[in-house]
């Protein structure tokens, strides 16, 4: 699903826009396949490279039920990272968020929450949505505090969900009404 950029897009620090095949470069595959950046990134575990990255875009927009964003931060003048709200869930007025900040120069700014707070307003105001969820890696503590910015609580915890290097790690559930 794409839908049209509207002025709400932006904060003055950063804007969304939709994020397309084209937008697809060097740097953003490149996040993909540095260890630091994917850590806490499900990709991870499957080669990346920019045609597997242009279909995984292409089939995003196809489907009716995600949209993906790209994150642009102005004062850096260029795309930073991605914002992805999906699957929707039309019969509960819910959606599932997942975000990824690439460039390291947008860290520890203030860039994730940001983003998510824009994505809240879309969702309420141009997808007419009432609830939005989230998971993270329980030693992500970067996510959560972003989406903690930008009103979400958290909601509970899967315990030894997932594995980091081998070991078990919590994932942390947040939610907030919109």
């Amino acid at each position: 699903m794409q839908l049209n950029p509207t002025p709400r897009w932006t904060d003055g620090r950063i804007r969304l826009f939709p994020l397309t095949p084209e937008n697809v470069s060097d740097a953003y595959v490149g996040w993909l396949g540095d260890p630091e950046i994917n850590r806490f990134l499900e990709s991870r575990f499957s080669e990346q490279d920019r045609a597997a990255v242009e279909a995984f875009v292409a089939g995003v927009n196809a489907s009716p039920k995600d949209v993906v964003f790209g994150i642009h931060d102005i004062e850096l003048n260029r795309h930073v990272g991605n914002i992805k709200l999906g699957p929707i869930d039309r019969n509960h007025g819910a959606g599932e968020i997942g975000i990824m900040i690439g460039d390291r120069a947008a860290w520890g700014r203030g860039v994730g929450a940001g983003a998510i707070a824009i994505l809240v307003d879309i969702a309420r105001e141009e997808l007419g949505l009432r609830k939005l969820t989230a998971g993270c890696y329980a030693s992500n503590i970067g996510s959560q505090r972003a989406f903690e910015k930008a009103g979400f609580s958290v909601e509970g915890v899967r315990l030894a969900q997932c594995l980091i290097d081998g070991k078990p790690e919590d994932v942390t559930l947040l939610g907030r009404l919109v």
